[in-house]
C-alpha cells in the first residue's frame, strides 16, 4: 500500500539536477589537453540527464507545474497590461 501511495504522489523534484551540474562542471570546467575530463564530465551528465527520465511525476511535481503555469501567466498578463501603445 505504501507503494501506491508513493507512485501517486511522485517525487517533490526531478531527480539527477545535482549530478547533471557536476558533469557539466567537469566537463567544461576542468580542461586537459587529453580530454579526459571532457569525456568523463560528458558521461557524468548522461547519467544524470537517466536519472532525470526515472523522476516518478505525480501529483507533487504535477502540482509544482501547475503553480509555475499560473505564475508565469500572471507575470505575462501583467506585462500585457502595462505595456503602452
Amino acid at each position: 500500500m505504501k507503494n501506491t501511495f508513493k507512485e501517486i504522489l511522485g517525487d517533490y523534484e526531478v531527480k539527477g539536477g545535482t549530478v547533471q551540474a557536476v558533469g557539466k562542471f567537469i566537463a567544461f570546467g576542468l580542461d586537459d589537453p587529453f580530454h579526459i575530463t571532457t569525456i568523463s564530465g560528458f558521461t557524468i551528465y548522461g547519467i544524470g540527464k537517466l536519472m532525470e527520465r526515472r523522476t516518478n511525476y505525480g501529483l507533487r511535481m504535477a502540482y509544482r507545474d501547475i503553480q509555475e503555469m499560473k505564475r508565469s501567466l500572471r507575470e505575462t498578463i501583467l506585462d500585457i497590461n502595462t505595456m503602452r501603445f
